[in-house]
């Protein structure tokens, strides 16, 4: 049973590390997004300039069928941040239950802060 067990482990890792990445990719394709980061003001037309700073950014916890995800965001000065937020949560939401069998429970975002656009 203990290979059984690391074997789950394995893929509980797995299926986090995929959807932290479908959701990071996911991010950066919405309208307002100016980057997945803790960093505040963080400000620059590259999303994210390491994978270390994405996955801190995205936090994803698996529980039987479900998936939570914390990821933290900067969004563009002149968007309006609630529309930015709840447009996000929708394409992460969609993208995650229709690329992996887990469905999303909730997805809660938090804005480090608000950048101008160059």
């Amino acid at each position: 049973m203990a290979n059984g067990n690391k074997q789950d482990l394995s893929n509980k890792d797995t299926y986090q590390s995929v959807i932290s990445s479908i959701a990071c990719g996911v991010a950066s394709q919405v309208e307002g997004v100016a980057s997945v980061s803790y960093e505040v003001g963080y400000n620059g037309p590259t999303f994210t300039p390491s994978r270390k700073k994405r996955t801190s950014a995205i936090t994803v916890t698996l529980m039987d069928n479900m998936a939570t995800i914390d990821i933290a965001i900067n969004v563009y000065y002149g968007y309006v941040i609630p529309q930015v937020v709840c447009d996000m949560q929708e394409k992460i939401k969609h993208a995650v239950e229709s690329s992996t069998y887990y469905k999303v429970k909730a997805i809660n975002v938090f804005v480090a802060g608000v950048v101008f656009n160059d």
